[in-house]
């Protein structure tokens, strides 16, 4: 762009775009980890954390409670978030502006990774999409019908799917590419 190019950067401007791409993909790491753990990643996993309706433990007859207890080993199976609609607000209010910035970020960057321009058009686009399909996916799952969590999946995909390929792309150019003069 502009004759601007990844591998032509000064020392400290290839460091730079290295660490801040490291960061975010271990930030991503983190992100998959978390939401595997305290939701799932799963469609069924999904559209049981936006039920409209927290889900019940059964009670039997005689119980006072439906707390039960578990033991450690049963956490991460069983230790799930149901998002109320306020949770859900506050989770979509932090999700678009962060990685919304976060995609244009690493877009600004990819943007000097000489590539055909179709080609980065649509690259570029991915961690946008994906944040809307993710984002949307959730309202829809949750207040149009459950079948929907799917594109709370597919959203995750195309964003983790746009990091992936900008940050190899652009760590390539940066580090690889043989500069012709």
């Amino acid at each position: 762009m502009y004759g601007i190019r990844l591998s032509r950067l000064p020392l400290s401007a290839k460091v730079f775009c290295s660490l801040f791409l490291l960061g975010i993909g271990c930030g991503a790491l983190a992100a998959f980890a978390q939401a595997s753990t305290a939701v799932g990643v799963s469609p069924s996993a999904v559209r049981d954390s936006l039920a409209p309706e927290m889900p019940m433990t059964g009670m039997h007859h005689g119980q006072m409670s439906a707390e039960k207890e578990i033991d450690l080993s049963q956490i991460s199976r069983e230790a799930k978030v149901w998002m109320r609609t306020p949770l859900l607000i506050q989770t979509s209010h932090t999700h678009l502006f962060g990685q919304t910035l976060i995609a244009g970020l690493l877009g600004l960057i990819f943007l000097f990774v000489p590539l055909r321009e179709g080609a980065k058009a649509v690259i570029v686009a991915l961690p946008f999409v994906g944040t809307l399909l993710d984002i949307g996916g959730m309202w829809a799952t949750r207040f149009v019908s459950p079948s929907l969590s799917v594109v709370v999946i597919a959203g995750g995909t195309l964003f983790a799917l746009g990091y992936v390929l900008i940050a190899s792309l652009s760590a390539h150019e940066l580090w690889l590419r043989k500069e012709t003069v």
